[in-house]
């Protein structure tokens, strides 16, 4: 990059390092396994969508969210040019650079944040992937750069991870989306199961939110259960990486069952104590699911 220092490259890797862990994402168990290098780098592909999602999510955002996003999206492309001053995007634009990661993905990924700011509804489970495709399957496609794959078919297999990912948000926040107007389960299965959107923005729980709710963790469950197939085709030095990404997830989505789905009315996340237990337990069961 023109006029960047080792130093101040350095500086940034380490800003998004630090951005990362505050935030106490369930990626970040995963991303402490990788080498330094795509360690490093995996940081500042988070950092670059996690301040994106901010922008379109965050109340602070609340009256500037799409003027901050097409300022992103402009630093993104300036970073393809060779240009960055903020430290999230010096470290993307090392990153990018180094693993010949194309821009396509993250263009991608902006139309999805975008999509928020204007779509609350989805009429059908066809009409929300779209959705998941730019929001969690770019994603997939940015970290397998990094990650190294020895298949092309990754990439199938990285999307059906990227799905159950996304799913699994879904459904964990379904309580958390009804405070900003949005829902995200396909409006069709809510009347497949006889379940109003009126019921759900009302928080009701009744047999038939629970028959809707089983339906979405079973089709969550299918996309990790396919995932497998996506293990032994990343570099060896990045499989537990993956494997703790999506089976923290799935550990996740499998505590949500277990609660009898409580999530309208509760926020459901692993303890520290169980996040550890993933790690042995992943070690001894190298699956998704």
């Amino acid at each position: 990059m023109k006029n960047i220092s080792e130093t101040k490259i350095a500086d940034a890797y380490r800003y998004c390092r630090d951005l990362t862990i505050k935030a106490d994402t369930n990626f970040a168990l995963g991303f402490r396994f990788l080498p330094k290098t795509k360690k490093d780098s995996i940081y500042a592909i988070y950092a670059f969508n996690r301040l994106a999602d901010d922008f379109a999510d965050e109340v602070e955002y609340e009256n500037d969210r799409l003027n901050k996003l097409e300022k992103w999206e402009k630093m993104l492309e300036d970073c393809y040019e060779g240009k960055a001053s903020h430290p999230v995007m010096i470290a993307f634009a090392d990153t990018v650079r180094r693993f010949s990661i194309p821009i396509d993905p993250f263009k991608d990924a902006m139309e999805g944040f975008k999509m928020d700011l204007s779509i609350n509804r989805y009429k059908t489970f066809e009409d929300l992937k779209p959705y998941c495709e730019r929001v969690a399957g770019t994603i997939s496609i940015m970290s397998l750069h990094i990650f190294g794959w020895m298949d092309d078919k990754a990439f199938e297999y990285g999307n059906y991870l990227s799905y159950a990912l996304q799913l699994t948000n879904i459904i964990r926040d379904v309580g958390k989306d009804i405070e900003k107007n949005r829902i995200y389960l396909p409006l069709e299965e809510l009347a497949m199961f006889n379940y109003t959107e009126e019921e759900l923005l009302s928080r009701k729980e009744n047999e038939s939110f629970f028959r809707l709710m089983d339906f979405q963790i079973n089709r969550a469950e299918e996309y990790f259960f396919k995932a497998n197939a996506l293990l032994p085709l990343i570099d060896k030095d990045s499989r537990y990486t993956v494997l703790l990404i999506g089976g923290v997830y799935a550990k996740l989505l499998q505590k949500i069952k277990h609660k009898n789905i409580p999530v309208l009315k509760e926020d459901i996340f692993l303890t520290k104590k169980e996040k550890l237990l993933s790690l042995l337990h992943f070690r001894l069961n190298p699956v998704f699911i």
